[in-house]
């Protein structure tokens, strides 16, 4: 219940509504924001080779930045749509050149409140370089709240299929999620998630189940930004809301549906302008805004 509060704002973040106070770093030179050829406005040069995400901003104002040193990314900052001046920061650390360790917290105004809600996942790969395992502590201020474990399945041709999440309170198993993945091609269409109770041995209870869906329903031929990042630190951001896994897809969503339970089916879509090398640089409103580095 704590992770699904605190997330809960960004159900709509791949609409770019979220307005923000921007207390985040300036925009690097070379980046496509204002280049004409994109309907951006005044010229700023563009990119035309490698490049790392840098920024999103919408209405103006940054709702999320990532952090980088070359392709190397340190930190991600995303707003909270629900408060002012209130920020989710993931940090990243790397074990042999791998992402070992993300761990989210918040701040307010620059500082980490008493009651800072955190996420603390620790990454585990297999002899293929998969993602194998992970844990989770989670904290409320300085008080741990639960643990989980996560187990990941793939398909011969080495795609996510399922994540099986067992929580923990003390020694037993409370709760558990299967996250089941549909794949067409590299872009992840449909995640259904099936939450419910378990026996204090992780037997999950299937007559508790609570379903959503989430159906990715199309996709542009074009470069999806978040690729230009690590996938890991992305699988993590998704179990903290599915929705997220579409940044795991090669191109950009264009439709999707949620349903929760039985409740009406909400359908958004969404439409980008590009430049010369197939990456977007803003929706076609130009409100929504992708903001690059050179490499």
């Amino acid at each position: 219940m704590i992770k699904n509060n605190f997330f809960k704002g960004f159900t709509m973040m791949l609409l770019g509504l979220m307005l923000s106070c921007d207390n985040t770093t300036a925009d690097p030179i070379n980046q496509n924001l204002n280049n004409p050829n994109n309907g951006g406005g005044s010229g700023a040069p563009t990119i035309t080779g490698p490049r790392i995400l840098h920024k999103i901003v919408a209405n103006n104002m940054t709702a999320e930045e990532f952090v980088t040193s070359g392709n190397i990314l340190q930190k991600a900052i995303f707003k909270e749509e629900s408060a002012p001046n209130s920020f989710i920061i993931g940090n990243v650390t790397y074990t042999s050149g791998k992402v070992s360790r993300v761990k989210f917290g918040q701040e307010i105004n620059g500082a980490v409140p008493a009651n800072n809600l955190g996420y603390d996942f620790n990454i585990t790969y297999d002899s293929n370089g998969r993602i194998s395992y992970t844990t989770c502590a989670a904290t409320l201020g300085a008080m741990p709240t639960y643990n989980s474990e996560y187990t990941y399945t793939y398909d011969g041709s080495g795609k996510m299929t399922k994540i099986v999440e067992k929580k923990k309170n003390g020694v037993d198993y409370t709760h558990f999620t299967n996250y089941n993945l549909t794949n067409t091609g590299d872009n992840i269409t449909k995640v259904v998630m099936e939450s419910g109770l378990t026996s204090d041995s992780g037997v999950p209870d299937m007559s508790s189940v609570m379903t959503s869906t989430f159906n990715f329903t199309t996709y542009d031929s074009k470069i999806n930004p978040y690729t230009t990042l690590p996938k890991t630190f992305f699988v993590m951001w998704s179990l903290l809301h599915p929705l997220n896994f579409t940044l795991l897809s090669n191109n950009n969503l264009t439709n999707y549906n949620v349903q929760y339970q039985s409740t009406p089916m909400i359908n958004v879509g969404l439409t980008y302008l590009y430049d010369s090398m197939n990456y977007p640089t803003s929706d076609q409103s130009v409100v929504k805004k992708y903001i690059y580095k050179a490499l």
